[in-house]
């Protein structure tokens, strides 16, 4: 475990976090000041934004964090957490601090948020105190959604559902993270070696886009680095 992962996880952000619907929220604001109270040396990176063929936007940032880097992505989506076609400059600046805060949480703070849990995973023997912090006034909407909402946890759904790139369901749903990320490679395989196009690689990115947008750290890597490697080789 590294030091910066360490020291962020065992914040507590609960003073901080908000929210909206059934989901719980930390505004951009709060995630960064923590970061600030908490590191030696933190700066973040947008990077271009990924324009898919339907007008709907991904948007990409990066934090380093003493030197440490983590890049996330997130769809620019509307409140049912679908994709907008041609969306506005207010959807695209929100989503953009959206991403900024998934950046941050990779590093550690505030992760228990997205895994539905109450509190960060302390080392019993040096609990950090809990900030005397006032709760956030940011507006709500530039946020973050969790990763895994408090529904997933019913034992008799099977949350995990492939789809191909025209939106039906390619084949059964899962019931674990692993087996719909080895579906969705095996996926990605098939339409590179079919002689399906980038684009509709991209379709199949996309319709598949807020399950991945929730798969933990190594299984997103593994989906994003098998995605990257198959539309390499697809056709234009």
């Amino acid at each position: 475990m590294n030091k910066i992962w360490k020291t962020l996880s065992e914040v507590n952000v609960n003073n901080d976090k908000e929210r909206k619907g059934r989901f719980d929220y930390l505004s951009w604001a709060d995630a960064w000041k923590h970061v600030q109270q908490n590191t030696e040396d933190a700066t973040y990176q947008l990077h271009d934004d990924v324009v898919y063929p339907d007008n709907s936007r991904e948007v990409r940032c990066s934090v380093t964090i003493d030197g440490v880097t983590h890049m996330m992505w997130l769809a620019v989506m509307d409140n049912n957490n679908r994709a907008i076609k041609n969306p506005d400059a207010r959807a695209i600046n929100d989503a953009r601090m959206r991403c900024l805060v998934k950046a941050i949480a990779m590093h550690g703070l505030g992760l228990y948020i997205y895994a539905g849990e109450d509190l960060p995973d302390v080392n019993p023997t040096a609990t950090k105190p809990l900030p005397n912090t006032k709760k956030s006034t940011q507006n709500p909407d530039v946020s973050v959604q969790p990763l895994e909402p408090e529904e997933s946890q019913t034992t008799d759904m099977k949350p995990w559902q492939a789809y191909y790139h025209n939106g039906q369901q390619a084949g059964p749903a899962y019931d674990k993270a692993e087996e719909y990320r080895e579906r969705l490679i095996g996926l990605f395989r098939k339409y590179q070696t079919d002689g399906r196009s980038q684009a509709q690689l991209d379709q199949l990115w996309q319709s598949n886009f807020n399950l991945i947008d929730q798969l933990g750290e190594n299984d997103m890597m593994q989906v994003q680095a098998k995605f990257e490697a198959q539309k390499k080789m697809a056709k234009q």
